[in-house]
């Protein structure tokens, strides 16, 4: 369920590798209102799409004090199923110190409020490794030279001393 407030999906294999999820526990999640499924082709492949649903955006906010959401998007799915890999990579201390992208969006403008509504783009996450801020982006076929480094010149403005591409 955290993971899923951070990353705003995953795959079936996924949750069934990392989490010991089987298709039977998640369709009883589903049952239940904690999580939404749909089925997406990604890469060629056919993916079941597993996001948080209302009952589990409540039981994150009631047990992990979350009250930022990760919102992912249906038309960039082969993106946030590789940032879910890349957070379920991270030892969990790191994985605990996970910013999505709309939380740093949120922060931006808490440091610079004068630029309120300018960011066109955003870093995907953040993490804090031995004190260290590192942005993390998942770089799309489409990304030209341009694009990353203005990710890069906001990962500078939002305090990370490095951006790490996947």
């Amino acid at each position: 369920m955290q993971q899923l407030s951070k990353t705003g999906l995953c795959n079936s294999k996924q949750a069934k590798d990392h989490c010991g999820l089987s298709m039977e526990r998640l369709k009883k999640l589903e049952k239940s209102g904690y999580i939404k499924t749909s089925e997406h082709i990604v890469r060629g492949e056919n993916n079941l799409i597993v996001q948080l649903d209302k009952v589990g955006k409540e039981y994150c906010r009631q047990e992990f004090g979350i009250s930022s959401f990760c919102v992912a998007q249906k038309n960039h799915l082969e993106h946030d199923i590789k940032l879910t890999e890349v957070y379920y990579r991270l030892d969990s201390d790191v994985q605990d110190t996970w910013r999505h992208e709309r939380e740093l969006i949120d922060r931006y403008y808490e440091m610079y409020p004068e630029r309120e509504g300018e960011l066109k783009t955003c870093i995907d996450a953040a993490i804090e490794v031995n004190g260290e801020l590192i942005a993390i982006e998942s770089v799309g076929a489409s990304y030209t030279g341009a694009v990353i480094e203005l990710k890069q010149e906001i990962a500078t403005s939002l305090g990370c001393s490095r951006m790490e591409c996947v």
